[in-house]
């Protein structure tokens, strides 16, 4: 079943060559949009089995966790073609396939416990190493400020039509099955901001950002830089918004 990860991988490679050679942005935009798709299918086909779900839990977990990286690669690339649904499209993809892979599920008080936990298989077209937990904890809470970041811009930043999706580990089994998932990515929200207007729920997912960023920070002194990046992008945030920055404890 890795031939088709290895064909999302070679897509998202040849994404990156289009994006350094100067292509037009259009260009580039499509070829990003070509490699989700491809590393989005493949984490929808180990969701919807048939391998059973506790064989393919790393996997999945490492694949989520790539699917995070490359749409968050994507969003800037996909707005610069000016392709704006595919914008919020690529952000609620990757928020979904973060929180799949984060070990905490945005839960802070878990993060201390969660650090000393296993590694994970890095599935990149360029990258070395194993992905550690602090890392995909870190990632989900930079996907929700870049999430946040669309809403503001770009209300309401829905995704793909229809009810919006609360993110679940819960899928159902069969290969259609695995085309549904794909489109339920797309329209993500966290249990969290179920019904929750553009605003709020923009301001939520960056006050889940900096709690997130503060409990890696309380067990990584080092990561304490990341923690007033968040700060400030909230700030940010708050003043794109016109509201005042929330108090986050």
């Amino acid at each position: 079943m890795r031939g088709p990860l290895q064909t999302a991988l070679a897509t998202w490679r040849q994404a990156r060559t289009t994006a350094s050679s100067g292509a037009p942005p259009r260009r580039t935009g499509v070829a990003y949009h070509r490699a989700v798709n491809h590393l989005q299918m493949y984490a929808c086909m180990l969701r919807a089995g048939p391998r059973p779900r506790e064989e393919v839990r790393d996997e999945l977990s490492a694949t989520c966790h790539a699917l995070s990286v490359l749409c968050r690669e994507s969003v800037p690339k996909v707005a610069a073609s000016g392709a704006a649904h595919y914008v919020a499209v690529h952000a609620r993809t990757a928020l979904a396939a973060a929180h799949l892979a984060d070990p905490v599920r945005g839960d802070p008080g878990r993060v201390g416990a969660a650090l000393d936990g296993p590694a994970l298989e890095r599935f990149d077209p360029d990258g070395a190493g194993d992905v550690l937990p602090a890392e995909r904890i870190a990632g989900a809470a930079d996907v929700r400020l870049m999430l946040a970041s669309v809403i503001a811009e770009r209300p309401p930043a829905r995704g793909a039509t229809g009810t919006p999706w609360r993110i679940t580990e819960d899928a159902d089994g069969g290969f259609r099955a695995a085309y549904r998932d794909r489109r339920r990515f797309r329209r993500a929200v966290l249990p969290g901001c179920a019904g929750l207007d553009p605003q709020a729920e923009a301001l939520s997912l960056g006050g889940e950002a900096v709690r997130l960023h503060a409990a890696l920070a309380s067990g990584l002194p080092g990561h304490r830089t990341e923690l007033a990046r968040a700060q400030r992008q909230l700030a940010d945030l708050a003043r794109l918004l016109g509201v005042a920055a929330p108090t986050v404890g």
